[in-house]
């Protein structure tokens, strides 16, 4: 496998989406594991998108920060444009957020675009917009003296719905919400009424309130009490227990394999049972006047119309209102 990727790395510089299903295979996943300095070579050529990149990285453990050298031009501009578009949404009045967020509480963050309304590899490959959903999801940004602006994340799957967002063709829950029924081995049921009888023996000291209450109880399973016949009953006891993620990602692999979920949700539930935490931090620059107008259109057109009855009179000088005039869509 080490030696397909690195010839195909060398003759065609580039990954295409079935060389990502081809690593999604359970032996591949685990030689990327054992190979980091193959996983760093290989999530170093940008002509990958970030999304699919950090991906690979996350599920072969390799945890070093991720920096705006990690990123190409065309998706530092996306990440930039959004938080633009925060900074246009503040100078406005409004919470300083872009996109999709889980509270409306939050400030200084940047969330999912939800293009089209649904994520997948697929489209990761061909729209910057979904690529960077994929890749931050949510993300906080902040200000130094400079005005220049960093953009901080954590790469991680564990908090995110399965299949929340992607492309699949059926739910598929994750081991916290599923269980599934096992057997306690050399344990039946009589074993565990003989077991709650021994516990209800008289013992010195109990009062006579005691004595009768365990007296009551053993008469419902000894002489013609009408449990007595407990022994003729010989079910295994069972309980109900959590998925491990073994058998969660076996189920995954067979429910892929059937076409009842996308390579897109299996994706997701390996992250999620096979990945790790990964610290983003990257430096996206200074933010223009420009810059929020091109993100955020509605900024352009509040900025040109403050005299309007639309909006507040702010005080805004002609030219800057004349200039926010050529960016009104």
């Amino acid at each position: 496998m080490i030696e397909k990727i690195t010839e195909y790395l060398g003759s065609n510089n580039e990954l295409t989406s079935s060389m990502v299903g081809f690593l999604l295979k359970p032996e591949n996943i685990k030689r990327l594991k054992d190979n980091p300095k193959l996983v760093k070579k290989l999530t170093k050529n940008k002509t990958l998108p970030s999304s699919v990149r950090l991906y690979i990285r996350n599920i072969s453990g390799v945890t070093d920060k991720i920096t705006e050298d990690f990123f190409s031009k065309s998706e530092l501009a996306e990440i930039k444009k959004r938080v633009s578009e925060a900074e246009a949404r503040g100078s406005m009045g409004f919470r300083r957020t872009s996109g999709q967020t889980e509270s409306s509480k939050q400030k200084n963050s940047i969330g999912y675009s939800f293009k089209d309304g649904k994520l997948s590899l697929s489209k990761a490959l061909t729209d910057p917009a979904i690529n960077i959903d994929m890749t931050l999801g949510q993300a906080t940004f902040s200000k130094d003296d400079k005005g220049n602006f960093t953009v901080t994340d954590i790469h991680n799957f564990d908090q995110d719905k399965v299949g929340g967002g992607y492309d699949n063709l059926k739910e598929f829950k994750s081991q916290k919400n599923s269980s599934i029924k096992k057997a306690i081995p050399h344990l039946d049921e009589s074993e565990k009424i003989d077991a709650m009888l021994l516990e209800n023996q008289d013992k010195p000291g109990d009062s006579d309130q005691e004595k009768n209450r365990k007296m009551f109880i053993r008469s419902m399973f000894e002489g013609d009490g009408a449990a007595s016949d407990y022994k003729k009953f010989n079910e295994a006891v069972s309980y109900e227990q959590p998925e491990t993620d073994k058998e969660l990602l076996a189920r995954a692999y067979t429910a892929h394999s059937a076409g009842e979920i996308d390579s897109s949700q299996l994706a997701r539930i390996i992250g999620m049972t096979e990945g790790t935490n990964i610290p983003v931090e990257l430096g996206i620059g200074s933010i223009t006047q420009e810059d929020k107008y091109k993100a955020y259109p509605d900024f352009a057109e509040y900025i040109a119309n403050d005299a309007s009855d639309r909006y507040e009179d702010v005080g805004i000088p002609t030219l800057i209102r004349n200039n926010a005039r050529n960016f009104i869509k």
